[in-house]
């Protein structure tokens, strides 16, 4: 690896498994000092572990990211654990329940946007000041292709994604005088057991066929799409919304 991140303090949530956890080798492969943040302790050790048996700078911090003080804590202590302010943050934890509008249940819509945006304002608060700090950072929200191309029994998902590329852009435009970066990554289809675990055969078959690419994607293609916006190499990116989709959404369009 070229170390483009070499001692760089990087922030993921959702860490613990699937893209946050490549997108976590990924920046550790590069010279960044991760911390790992996961709701789950019981997948979070063995994911840390993992990647400090790799060679890499990481450390594990337990957050609930829909909750303010949690979030708050944990950004806090990264910022002593590691003697270094934030410099790339990685909104990356979420939790979807795809239903019919007539099965939309309140606890499910809730916790979907607890996490998956009320989330990102919280973390986006806690590390801009340390970015500000450092003279500026990176900021990269994982949407979804399901925020540009209707599916079925996603009406909840659909809106919680759609609101993640209205918040990159806004936090873009609030916070470019702090020289934070504040772009978004929009994964189709990544092959990752909870994504397939969507799907069964038949329609898992139907989606590959309308893909021009003719696969699914891979959490280390995603993984070094982050990388690059998260280093110098983006330098004149911001506010953007960079689609990782195989061609999904431009064939069925």
């Amino acid at each position: 690896m070229s170390a483009r991140l070499a001692g760089v303090v990087c922030v993921v949530t959702g860490a613990a498994r699937g893209i946050g956890l490549a997108i976590a080798k990924r920046f550790a492969a590069e010279g960044g000092r991760v911390a790992c943040l996961d709701v789950s302790a019981a997948r979070l050790e063995p994911a840390v572990a993992q990647l400090r048996a790799e060679g890499g700078d990481a450390l594990g911090f337990v957050c609930d990211v829909g909750q303010r003080v949690s979030v708050q804590s944990s950004l806090q202590a990264v910022e002593r654990d590691f003697a270094a302010p934030v410099g790339v943050l990685v909104n990356n934890a979420v939790w979807a329940r795809f239903q019919p509008l007539a099965e939309i249940d309140e606890d499910s819509v809730n916790r979907m946007f607890s996490v998956g945006l009320q989330g990102m304002i919280w973390t986006l608060q806690a590390a801009a000041p340390q970015m500000a700090r450092r003279g500026g950072g990176k900021v990269i929200n994982l949407c979804s292709t399901s925020a540009l191309q209707a599916m079925p029994n996603a009406i909840a998902y659909a809106a919680l994604k759609a609101g993640v590329l209205g918040l990159t852009r806004a936090a873009a435009v609030e916070l470019s005088p702090q020289n934070i970066r504040v772009n978004s990554i929009v994964p189709g289809m990544i092959g990752t057991p909870a994504s397939i675990a969507q799907f069964d055969a038949a329609t898992m078959a139907e989606r590959l066929a309308q893909m021009p690419l003719g696969r699914f994607g891979e959490p280390e293609e995603i993984a070094a799409l982050a990388t690059f916006l998260a280093s110098d190499e983006s330098s004149y990116i911001q506010g953007a919304s960079m689609v990782a989709d195989g061609g999904w959404t431009i064939a069925s369009t």
